[in-house]
């Protein structure tokens, strides 16, 4: 019962590691999305591929959506395989993709970080040093504002659906 117990409780710290080191490989994207018709259409068949164009095609189309996709630690392929997919549940049959580019943000606000030790003096390393992370105080004279630059990934793509030509009901006339 006891070796049960324990190889129980090895996998359960495996299966732990296991989803930290799998969560730490999943990239955050954000997607914006700004609709451009009131038409809806049935979703694109996962059997029929999506055209990937960098320039609007020569024949008549009907622009469904311009999607965006930001993100600071995903790749770019990542990026355009999100718009794809939300083009995809659009029903779109191509998507007009952008380059891709890099934007830089400071945050929302400034950082504060204090420069006293939580004992409110910065004279003694042994009290904390110059800097304690824990002793956050935006109020306080003796701080000093940090901006962290972030890079973002961003990708633009518009999709599209083809004008379909509906079929002839007509017969042919007989003259």
């Amino acid at each position: 019962m006891a070796a049960r117990v324990k190889r129980y409780a090895g996998m359960g710290i495996r299966g732990c590691a296991m989803f930290a080191l799998l969560a730490g490989q999943v990239a955050c994207v954000s997607i914006q999305m700004a609709l451009l018709t009131k038409q809806t259409y049935p979703p694109t068949p996962a059997s029929e591929p999506i055209e990937v164009l960098e320039t609007d095609p020569n024949r008549a189309y009907i622009r469904l959506a311009q999607i965006t996709a930001t993100s600071e630690s995903a790749e770019e392929e990542t990026l355009r395989d999100r718009i794809l997919a939300r083009a995809r549940q659009l029903g779109a049959d191509a998507v007009v993709l952008g380059k891709a580019d890099y934007t830089r943000s400071l945050g929302p606000s400034p950082l504060f970080e204090s420069t006293l030790s939580p004992a409110g003096v910065s004279s003694s390393p042994y009290w904390g040093g110059w800097w304690n992370p824990f002793y956050l105080d935006a109020w306080s004279f003796e701080q000093a504002s940090a901006d962290q630059a972030r890079w973002t990934l961003y990708l633009s793509g518009l999709a599209i659906r083809y004008v379909r030509q509906a079929p002839s009901t007509s017969q042919p006339r007989a003259d």
